[in-house]
């Protein structure tokens, strides 16, 4: 009986042992993370196995989207640098002709033509004088551009029907009056260098066609419209620069002249203070359409 005892005790311990050495060790077992997705749907009581496999679906889509690259601040910095240049690889170009012109025109208003340089006109432009050579080779070529830009804004008006020809010459005159008003710098450009511009001949076309059709030939119709323009200029721009010499602060010296002399002087200064720019202009008009009739009686009894 003891026998059968100490069997049973010893195959009780062998069996013991035997289950203890299957066993793996503790740190040899491999851990599986199950998602949490999955745990959470197999945890809760209820769960549908459709529902455990819809969550671990989602999970591993999540785990498996890429991450956003971060760009580099100097990337970045690069990249807007080019987009600035291309952005900016159509632009038209800060100055152009027409700039040039209303800028010049401008300075010329505020001083004589002698002060007037590219250096000024440069800087009134906010540019380098060099930037001006690719409008204009020079300063003469500049002003005769000047020139040139205003006389072609010279509009004559419409004639009306059977208009005489005195009346065609008293329009120019007044037209051309009232187009050197709006552009009073037009004296201080007109003939740079001797050189009659394109705007200039454009004008002066209206006063040749009109001598011409009046029976002007050759030397004789040159030498009239040259000397009918000439008068133009001069008493047009005389009236609108000098009628301030009619004024009475233009006697302020007067007495350092004889006594004889300022009396005569005041006599008719008080007179002259009363003259208005188109009685003096209307009357000078008058007198050269008057030689001009006298002339043209000449040419057609000759």
């Amino acid at each position: 009986m003891p026998s059968k005892t100490s069997k049973t005790g010893a195959k009780q311990v062998s069996s013991g042992a035997s289950k203890t050495t299957a066993k793996k060790p503790a740190t040899q077992k491999a851990t599986v993370k199950k998602p949490a997705a999955k745990k959470k749907a197999a945890k809760a009581p209820g769960g549908s196995a459709a529902k455990a496999k819809a969550a671990t679906k989602a999970s591993t889509k999540a785990q498996k989207k890429p991450r956003a690259k971060r760009t580099p601040a100097s990337a970045k910095t690069t990249t807007v640098a080019v987009t600035a240049r291309r952005a900016t690889a159509g632009r038209p170009a800060r100055l152009s002709r027409e700039k040039v012109l209303a800028a010049s025109m401008e300075l010329l208003e505020q001083g004589p033509v002698e002060q007037f340089t590219l250096a000024k006109l440069a800087k009134s432009l906010d540019t380098v004088s060099m930037a001006l050579y690719n409008y204009f080779p020079s300063r003469d070529a500049l002003l005769e551009g000047i020139g040139d830009h205003i006389c072609m804004q010279f509009e004559m008006p419409p004639a009306k029907r059977n208009q005489r020809w005195q009346e065609t010459l008293m329009q120019w005159l007044w037209t051309f009056k009232a187009h050197a008003e709006r552009y009073p710098i037009v004296l201080k450009v007109m003939g740079v260098n001797g050189n009659s511009s394109p705007g200039w001949l454009r004008i002066t076309l209206t006063v040749s066609r009109t001598l011409y059709e009046q029976g002007f030939r050759g030397h004789d119709l040159a030498l009239h419209v040259w000397l009918f323009c000439s008068y133009a200029v001069a008493v047009v721009f005389n009236e609108l620069q000098g009628s301030h010499f009619r004024s009475g602060i233009s006697l302020s010296h007067i007495d350092k002249l004889e006594p004889d002399e300022q009396e005569f002087l005041l006599m008719l200064r008080k007179h002259n203070m009363t003259l208005t720019t188109d009685e003096v202009l209307g009357l000078a008009f008058q007198q050269m359409i008057s030689n001009l009739e006298r002339e043209v009686e000449r040419i057609q009894n000759a």
